[in-house]
């Protein structure tokens, strides 16, 4: 017996505490909730399709990794095995001239090689493509392989960027040689590191034309929490939901490592189908991919989109500052890594610096020591951006706030709905957490909804540093389409579910018998159309967390 989830339909839910027998049996069973998985294995590279999700308008290609001769073994760090120098990534806006030489040196070495090797700039950037829009299958299995979406997430590109840098290091003849990161999360880092966008010579090589052209600017500030883009926010005010962002990705909202990393994805599963992502994954990852991408290009392509994100030198300097951002959330108390077997066991395949293919597990990913680098330290001002509580009881709706009504199309003006929660199942199995499902209609739209929990005054100026922030809910084209962004017209439902429990027991309404929820759209600014959404349903579930469902939709497109 594999036991998926618990549902609880407060409907026909009996208002009784389970017997002490059921509760042991309840116990037995989620204990071997996962004795009949097992880890998602190195990828069967000798069958490559090609790429999942591209636009329409992007003809087809493939990015598949040379297939080697021979078996490729298992390689474990241990001290030493990555050089005796330990290398220290630094913060790119603090690097010096000197540094930016050498890193674009290195690059210049890397797009001398032959297209066909390994180690080739063209072969790197396959690397995400094969990886992320899952070319290759399982081991054992049918199902596509996606290193994104899931608890895959960091590992899998902690290994990618721990191999691209040594054999950038090892082209230079430099084994100190580290990669830096651009910290976005300081106020000082939001720009474009300046090497990355100059047009002179050595640095231009890593610049790249498919950028968007106001965001390469000296003076933009990266937006963390970009979904739709008003480029007119003002620096402080970005800095302000910069800070809120991060904040709730790193603290408020990644307590535990399904929230962090991402939920579990075991051999045969489906990542890609369910919105499983872990917080940093979903942004700042998402958000800055997106900001920095062509918005006139096919996907906002080449940062905006998983297959051609790594043919642009910056994206290695920003999957350097998430992986930073791992290191950080283990330093903060409570905060435990996956110690799950199928976890540690995960495998990927990468070619070495010696152009040698070779096999490595997940859980030997976590200690940067042993792989030979740490993080240079710097403030980080979003640590002190706690959220406050704005509301002081449970929200009461007047005849200024608007109802949502089922079907009603809006576009720029808040609506609130109420929703039916029962108190006595939480008190009664502890164990469950109470979700929010909500499912909304949208046709041809190209906004979000901000969500906010018994807030019902908000709008679209209310910024998102409170306990009553939700969520946002995309219904972008970009994401709703895959980044086809040519389609003239589309239409359908999106439904989301939305771990309550923390939240409610923030704001004091754990025994509240309903619930405000108010809907703020934000518009993509002119000229594309908004379109419109509606709402069509929401209602309270109560599950054992973390399990995948059905009801679940895509949530993590770049």
């Amino acid at each position: 017996m594999v036991l998926s989830c618990f549902t609880c339909n407060t409907a026909q839910h009996q208002q009784r505490p389970l017997q002490p027998l059921m509760l042991l049996l309840l116990a037995a069973l989620l204990s071997n909730i996962h004795c009949y998985r097992a880890a998602v294995l190195a990828p069967n590279i000798n069958a490559c399709n090609a790429p999942l999700n591209l636009p329409s308008a992007e003809k087809v290609f493939h990015c598949c990794a040379p297939v080697p001769s021979y078996e490729p073994q298992l390689f474990r760090p241990s001290a030493g095995s990555a050089g005796a120098a330990v290398r220290i990534r630094r913060p790119s806006h603090l690097v010096t001239e000197d540094y930016a030489a050498k890193l674009a040196r290195a690059y210049s070495l890397m797009k001398e090689l032959p297209a066909e090797d390994p180690r080739s700039f063209t072969q790197q950037a396959n690397v995400h493509c094969a990886y992320c829009n899952a070319v290759y299958n399982q081991s054992g299995s049918s199902q596509r392989f996606q290193a994104h979406l899931s608890w895959l997430f960091f590992p899998f590109h902690r290994w990618y960027l721990y191999f691209h840098e040594r054999i950038l290091a090892k082209l230079l003849g430099d084994d100190t040689f580290a990669l830096s990161f651009w910290n976005y999360d300081h106020h000082n880092g939001t720009s474009i590191p300046w090497f990355y966008s100059s047009t002179s010579y050595p640095y231009s090589i890593l610049s790249n034309a498919n950028r968007d052209a106001p965001h390469v600017l000296p003076n933009a500030t990266a937006a963390v929490d970009l979904v739709v883009a008003p480029y007119e926010r003002p620096r402080d005010a970005q800095l302000k939901e910069n800070d809120n962002t991060m904040y709730r990705v790193m603290i408020r909202d990644a307590q535990t490592p399904e929230e962090f990393f991402g939920w579990p994805v075991r051999q045969g599963e489906d990542a890609k189908t369910y919105s499983g992502a872990g917080t940093v994954e979903l942004n700042p990852h998402n958000n800055i991919h997106r900001w920095v991408g062509n918005k006139s290009s096919v996907g906002w392509k080449d940062m905006g989109t998983f297959y051609t994100a790594a043919n642009d030198p910056l994206f290695y300097a920003h999957h350097a500052e998430l992986d930073r951002l791992w290191e950080i959330w283990k330093t903060i108390p409570e905060h435990l890594e996956y110690e799950d077997e199928d976890y540690l066991n995960a495998e990927f395949l990468f070619y070495n610096e010696d152009a040698e293919m070779v096999r490595v597990k997940a859980g030997d990913a976590s200690n940067t020591t042993l792989l030979g680098y740490v993080y240079e330290d710097v403030a980080m001002p979003w640590m002190e951006a706690t959220p406050e509580r704005r509301s002081s009881g449970p929200a009461t709706l007047t005849d200024a706030n608007k109802m949502c009504e089922v079907g009603e199309w809006f576009v720029e003006t808040p609506c609130s709905i109420v929703v039916d929660r029962d108190p006595t199942v939480t008190k009664n199995s502890p164990w469950l957490h109470e979700h929010l499902v909500l499912t909304m209609q949208y046709d041809t739209s190209d906004l979000e909804l901000l969500l906010y929990l018994n807030y019902p005054s908000a709008n679209v100026t209310t910024d998102t540093g409170c306990e009553e922030y939700l969520f946002s809910m995309t219904l972008t084209r970009y994401v709703l389409m895959y980044q086809d962004m040519v389609a003239e017209a589309f239409a359908g439902n999106k439904t989301q579910r939305i771990d309550m429990s923390r939240r409610l027991h923030a704001v004091g309404l754990m025994e509240e018998t309903s619930v405000v929820i108010t809907l703020v759209p934000r518009v993509s600014p002119s000229p594309s159309p908004a379109g419109r959404v509606a709402f069509i349903s929401a209602s309270m579930e109560y599950t054992v967390p973390y399990q995948r469902s059905d009801t679940s939709s895509p949530s993590s497109v770049i």
